[in-house]
């Protein structure tokens, strides 16, 4: 656990800053439109199940939320669902945005993949997954 710890945290703070450097943003930010983006066309159901979904406080995915409509990257619109609820969707900027996000992240992993055997990516994904369901389970308690 040590080891996966270290590694977020440098990954984190690498990821901070190439965001930050290269887009222009930072590296959760770019998450938070990447979630939206995800949710398709009628847009992410709520800023809480951003903040569930990528284990952020529901007030930094509003703060994330708020600078992204400022910079026009969406759009705050009625939810479809439900009227006490927005649905947040991503404009041609912010889309755009999300793109070069996606192109420089794979450019990362391509940077990653010339020194790691894809045996050991995939077990090492293997791994985090099964960490990551015992860990969500235990905080569910």
């Amino acid at each position: 656990m040590r080891l996966t710890h270290r590694a977020t945290l440098l990954g984190d703070r690498v990821g901070e800053r190439v965001f930050t450097e290269q887009l222009g943003v930072g590296r959760a930010l770019f998450l938070v439109l990447r979630t939206i983006a995800e949710a398709g066309p009628a847009g992410a159901d709520s800023q809480q199940q951003i903040a569930a979904r990528l284990s952020l406080t529901k007030g930094t995915v509003s703060r994330h939320v708020a600078t992204a409509a400022q910079h026009g990257w969406v759009t705050v619109q009625a939810s479809p669902v439900s009227q006490r609820e927005h649905a947040l969707v991503l404009t041609a900027a912010g889309q755009a945005l999300l793109e070069r996000g996606l192109a420089l992240q794979q450019e990362r992993e391509r940077i990653a993949d010339q020194e790691l055997d894809p045996a050991d990516v995939a077990a090492a994904v293997r791994t985090l997954t099964i960490i990551c369901q015992l860990l969500e389970r235990e905080d569910q308690q």
